[in-house]
């Protein structure tokens, strides 16, 4: 079950956005997300992990997989993960990519404090496996959409992340990620970041 559930990772994943909704769309006509749901929650850790990682891209990828995950108790599946003890913290992310995901098209599902908060702990370390990345354009994502709550993003010291990123890109010289973040922290109704200039 581990291997299958691993298989449909890689199969929900890919470079070419197109393959990568194919598959998904496929995954789901064929029953795979009742089966990663189930695996999700009662799976073994690893089985629990690959699921939560499969669920998360097709999640990202295919929209029209969103009701589906829903119906089957998705939710609160996912929600219970991001919360579990001995769940590893690879699994927990995936799980809480997932909701926010879900959030960013769906107003009445707003992803929790929990979820924002293991997102935004993955930008104040190095890039691994590409879960910063990914955590970034998530977490942006979800600010500038309907779902956003200002007041959630205070709390959670979200707004202060998002104003450090914007500084650290606009350093690098990344602009268009700079510009992401300034157009966030626009959407959370805070102002755009004061940029360092060269001497």
């Amino acid at each position: 079950k581990e291997e299958a559930a691993g298989a449909l990772v890689n199969l929900s994943m890919n470079d070419d956005i197109s393959v990568a909704i194919a598959n998904s769309v496929v995954i789901a006509a064929a029953g795979g997300i009742e089966v990663l749901i189930a695996l999700a929650r009662d799976g073994t850790a690893g089985q629990k992990e690959h699921a939560a990682g499969a669920l998360s891209n097709m999640i990202e990828a295919a929209p029209g997989t969103h009701e589906g995950v829903v119906e089957a108790g998705g939710v609160a599946v996912l929600s219970s993960l991001t919360q579990e003890a001995s769940a590893s913290d690879d699994c927990k992310l995936a799980a809480a990519m997932a909701l926010v995901h879900l959030a960013c098209a769906h107003p009445d599902l707003p992803a929790d404090d929990t979820c924002l908060s293991l997102l935004l702990s993955r930008l104040d370390q190095p890039e691994e496996n590409g879960w910063r990345r990914d955590s970034i354009n998530a977490l942006l994502a979800l600010a500038t959409s309907s779902s956003a709550c200002a007041e959630q993003w205070h709390r959670v010291g979200g707004v202060a992340a998002l104003q450090a990123l914007a500084r650290e890109t606009a350093e690098e010289g990344v602009e268009r990620q700079a510009e992401r973040c300034d157009e966030a922290l626009a959407s959370l109704g805070v102002r755009r970041v004061r940029r360092r200039t060269a001497a």
